[in-house]
């Protein structure tokens, strides 16, 4: 019993982790959207560099992705606790 006990402690820990990280990409994602308004029109250079769109538009990809990844972690969180993570 002592150690399905130590089991749980340990996946609920390494869940605890996971829902941390993402919520700590969510708030990088959103002071990160805080600049979007300071990006300037791109010079010509020999750097490429990414235009206002693109950079908005994959900034927006990835909060949906994140968002997606945080609504499975949800679903899959008493499977991923019960089993260890052994999925």
């Amino acid at each position: 019993m002592m150690q399905v006990q130590a089991w749980n402690r340990q996946a609920n820990k390494k869940y605890e982790g996971l829902r941390k990280a993402i919520e700590d990409v969510r708030i990088a994602l959103e002071e990160a959207a805080k600049l979007h308004s300071k990006i300037g029109a791109v010079k010509a250079s020999e750097w490429r560099v990414p235009t206002k769109d693109q950079i908005v538009g994959a900034h927006k990809k990835a909060e949906q992705q994140l968002h997606v990844l945080r609504e499975s972690t949800k679903k899959w969180e008493k499977e991923l606790t019960s089993r260890g993570w052994r999925v």
